[in-house]
């Protein structure tokens, strides 16, 4: 099989626990944090860390996704001190819809200088507030870089333990939810995180569901490939 390639930007629908970032980071805006990334995977790759995985600003406007990706571009040009990975996205909010910006790879010394960056950007931040925590579905759009190793199963690029494999239609997420613990209570080895994933080509939108899993051989992948292709069939 000749190499496949997909370069695309898309979403990444995933369900994390969240709660307001307690450690000291200089800044009075609104930030929550995942208390446990890829929730479904219990292996060494996600060990406690004195560093946030990921952090969640949360605007005061409802910013397209244009204006919030060039403030991106612009800070990373500006602040060549700061080394961060950022997108857009959305989350619920004690009942309401609102919009964030999801750091990655910012430590928590960085994140108030980051935030000023932003506000400079013209983007208003939420003020803090004590909120308990919560589990919420979060929709961050992204760009990706993934390589086909097998039919309908990719690689991405950029980190080896994850992987996405094609699915045939989208699912709505309280049927991808119940498929997936269906699959993963019918396996031996049920150690992996699932999230759905959404990229653009040339013909529209193909859907995907990411897996998080540092030791996801292919025949395993292409068991939860089998294994969602069969239970969408039954649908």
């Amino acid at each position: 099989m000749s190499e496949k390639i997909m370069q695309s930007v898309g979403t990444v629908t995933k369900k994390e626990q969240l709660a307001v970032v307690e450690s000291e980071v200089n800044t009075k805006v609104l930030l929550l944090e995942n208390q446990a990334p890829y929730p479904g995977y219990h292996g060494s790759t996600v060990p406690d860390s004195l560093e946030p995985d990921s952090i969640f600003a949360v605007t005061k406007l409802m910013y397209n996704d244009d204006r919030v990706i060039r403030c991106i571009q612009a800070v990373k040009k500006r602040a060549k001190y700061i080394d961060f990975d950022a997108a857009p996205g959305t989350l619920s909010l004690q009942n309401q819809n609102v919009n964030v910006i999801r750091f990655k790879s910012l430590p928590y010394i960085l994140v108030g200088d980051t935030i000023r960056e932003f506000e400079a950007c013209g983007i208003k931040f939420k003020r803090a507030k004590k909120v308990n925590p919560y589990t919420t579905l979060i929709r961050i759009r992204k760009f990706f870089n993934i390589k086909e190793m097998s039919d309908g199963i990719f690689q991405d690029i950029g980190d080896p333990c994850i992987s996405y494999i094609q699915l045939p239609c989208m699912l709505r997420w309280a049927t991808f939810e119940k498929i997936t613990l269906s699959i993963k209570y019918n396996m031996d080895d049920s150690n992996f995180d699932a999230a759905q994933t959404s990229l653009y080509n040339d013909n529209g939108l193909v859907d995907f569901v990411r897996i998080y899993d540092k030791d996801g051989c292919s025949g395993k992948l292409l068991h939860i490939k089998q294994s969602y292709t069969e239970a969408i069939e039954k649908l």
